[in-house]
Formats: C-alpha cells, structure tokens, sequence
C-alpha cells in the first residue's frame, strides 16, 4: 500500500510540474531564471556531499558560490565516460537516495551504468509529457504502440502506464516474418485505430517498412515520436509517407534524460533548458553558435550521481534562432548523435564515419551497414528497393568509396535481404573490426 502510494504521489507531481513546464516554455526569463536556481543548488550539494567533485573543485580552485552564469561553468574540467568507469563509486553522494540503476546502450563505446533518483525521474518524466503534448498526444487514453527493438525480443503483454500520462501500452515485433505475426498485426491494428506511434527509430523504421511492403496492414496513427539514434531524411520521409502524419524526433540518452524534442514545425530540436544544459565543444572549448561540435550536458536534477559536464559522445550544433512555434526553449539546429566508428586505413589516414554513411546515400537504398573487416577491406552491406537491377549500383559505390579510401583498400558490395540491429535496438552504420598494427 505505501508502494502504491508513493506512486501516486510521485505521478501527480509529475502531472503538476508538466503543467508548469508547458506554460514556462514561453516565458525565456523564468526558464533562465530556474535553470541558474538548478545549478547553484547542484554545485552546492555537490562540493558538500560528492567525493568526486570535492576533489575536482579543490583541485582546479573552483568557489561553487562564484559560478552564477553559465559561462562560469565551462571552468569545471569536462566529464569523460572514462571517468565514470574508473571512479564510479566516487560520484555517489555520502547518503544515497532511492534509485534505479540504467545503463548506456554502448553504441559509442563501453557501456556505463548510471542511478537515477525520484526527483530525476520526475523531472524527466514531465518533460516527455510536454514533448508529447508538443505532438498532439494526450494526457489521458490515448492508446500507444511501441515495436520492439529486435527479433529477439519476447512477446509483451499490453499494460497500462501512469508516470508519463495515463496510456494502455501495445507492443508489435516488425523484425518477425510470420503469417501468425501478421494476422496479429492486423487484430491489433484495428482494436486500435488511431494510437500515438512511440519507439526507437530503426525499430519504427522496420514497422513502417513491414506496412509499407504490405507484411503489416495500414495504420494511421495520431502521431509518431521517434529516439536513440539521428532521423535521417530517407527515414523521415519512408515514416510520414507510410504513417501520413508529420514525425517528431526526441533528442536523449541515459545520461541527460529527454535532453531535446521536436515539435509539429521540425526545425531544430528545443533544450529542455530547465532540466539540462547543453554545451557544444571541440578540443574541450565552446564552439561558436551554428558550428558542429561534441555534447556537454549537464543533469540539472540528478542526485543520485550527479552528472556535471559530461561529453556523452554525440555531435550537434546549436541555433540561434527561435521556433516559430513560440517556444522560448533554446534550440539545437541539428544532431549527428554517434551511430558508427571512425575507420582507420592501413597508410595511417582515419575517415570519419560521418563521410563514410555520406556515399551511401542514394534514393534506390533502402538500408545499410559498412563493415571493416580484419584484415582492412570494406563490406559495403544494403538492401536495395529491387534486387534485381543492382550491377549499376554496385559500381556506383565501388567507385565512391574507391575514390575516398584509395586502391589500397578491397571493396566488396554485398546484397542483403535484412540488416538486423545491435542488442539494444540501434542500427550501427558503420562497423570497425580493423586494428592497426594488429
């Protein structure tokens, strides 16, 4: 009973600060004004009450009480995920409060386990139900359909949520290739009708192209939010095509929670400023507006382990501009997130994954994957929209990549029927076995 309890109030709570949060969104001196109230109170805590950061403060000189604008931030030394792993215990407070433990999906790297507090998960918690209300989806009934992140993946039975909004949860598998889950699907979709589409994008990608190639019926869903990993334009446009509705993409991590969101207009992504704070940097120095650089959030409400700082390894740039929406929210212009690794060449040269996906583009692609094998040579993996006219596409990109990597490097162009994802759901673009010297 005390358990129950407890969730009810923390999810009125929630309902509450969503409510504040909406109407705050268009007020830029109160967004301000909190967020600087967050940090004050966090460093505070911090230098009182965390191994970690007592040690960083005293080291570098730091006053917590000196730091009032967020320029006076970037004199604390960046967070690495390096830092995390080797000192986890040192960035838990004296006295733990009640948590969970999560944990990154690994796709940049080794994963890092991290807890987070009820008043994290409060806050985070309202900003997805802003985001989602920014969508078109209700507080209260509407139903959601969530497919699940690989084939591997059981079966989940329908329930009902209660943190973010009041929803009756539905899950479908688009990875399986069965008559038995395409009769499901069809069952299911008509019970439905017209429920909000919510789930990570390779997974809601594999659903739309399952409706799209008749496996799955239609479905003409309210809206559909997708995550955990950059929308590309081909994907954007394979989901609003199938789905006729516009898609808002969600900016976030394990880390920083729901860091960013888009609404209806899809130009930029707007910081949810009063629960985390965004940096851009290069070489551990501020970028200039509108230039590409790597993330620096810091978690205005996590307690648990506090997270001040951290360089969580995606790239982004942010804007200037405001959404003519009429959010004061700042603004991110655009987010290369991290869904492949660098590739290095036997002559000593690295080219960045970034240009690597660039070459793939090209209307008859359907899905890729590049491939570094051991011994140095590229597996260009993708499903075409027909297969049986490639022998001109398979040109096409020997010489793209020939062009780039030099005759050094064998290039081999294999077709595939299906490109499954990682464990955690993300589709990883580019894939280095390569180790040189080895």
């Amino acid at each position: 009973m005390i358990t129950f309890l407890r969730k009810i109030e923390l999810g009125l709570y929630t309902y509450r600060e969503a409510r504040n949060a909406v109407r705050r969104q268009f007020d830029i001196v109160e967004i301000r004004k909190i967020r600087m109230m967050k940090l004050q109170r966090l460093l505070h805590y911090c230098s009182n009450k965390v191994k970690y950061y007592k040690e960083v403060f005293q080291q570098a000189g730091i006053d917590p009480k000196k730091i009032t604008t967020l320029d006076d931030l970037e004199s604390i030394p960046i967070l690495t995920k390096k830092d995390l792993r080797d000192r986890f215990w040192d960035f838990l407070p004296s006295k733990l409060p009640e948590c969970r433990v999560t944990r990154t999906s690994g796709s940049t790297g080794i994963p890092v386990c991290f807890l987070s507090d009820r008043n994290a998960r409060k806050f985070n918690s309202a900003a997805v139900i802003r985001s989602r209300k920014a969508a078109g989806i209700p507080l209260i009934g509407r139903p959601i359909l969530t497919p699940l992140k690989t084939a591997n993946d059981p079966p989940r039975k329908p329930h009902w949520t209660f943190l973010q909004g009041i929803h009756q949860t539905y899950y479908i598998n688009p990875y399986l290739d069965s008559a038995d889950n395409s009769e499901y699907a069809a069952r299911l979709f008509e019970k439905l009708e017209r429920p909000a589409v919510l789930g990570i994008t390779p997974a809601t990608r594999a659903l739309a192209q399952k409706i799209h190639d008749g496996a799955f019926p239609p479905l003409r869903p309210i809206a559909v939010l997708t995550t955990g990993e950059p929308l590309r334009p081909e994907v954007r446009g394979l989901l609003e095509s199938t789905f006729q509705t516009k898609v808002s993409d969600i900016y976030g991590c394990s880390e920083g929670g729901e860091i960013a969101w888009q609404c209806h207009r899809n130009r930029g992504y707007h910081i949810n400023a009063e629960n985390c704070i965004v940096e851009i940097v290069k070489g551990n120095k501020p970028v200039a507006i509108g230039e590409t650089g790597e993330v620096v959030i810091t978690n205005l409400n996590r307690y648990a382990m506090p997270i001040i700082r951290y360089k969580n390894g995606d790239l982004a740039r942010l804007s200037t501009e405001m959404c003519s929406c009429g959010c004061q929210l700042p603004m991110i212009e655009e987010i290369a997130g991290r869904t492949g690794e660098d590739m290095s060449l036997p002559n000593g040269k690295t080219i960045p994954w970034n240009q690597l996906k660039s070459l793939m583009t090209h209307q008859r692609i359907r899905q890729f994957q590049l491939v570094q094998e051991k011994d140095g040579s590229l597996t260009i993996r993708y499903i075409p929209e027909d297969i049986s006219e490639t022998e001109q596409l398979d040109a096409l990109l020997r010489f793209r990549f020939q062009h780039l990597l030099g005759d050094s490097t064998e290039i081999k162009t294999e077709k595939t029927a299906v490109i499954n994802p990682a464990d955690g759901g993300k589709s990883k673009l580019v894939v280095s076995h390569y180790r040189p010297g080895q």
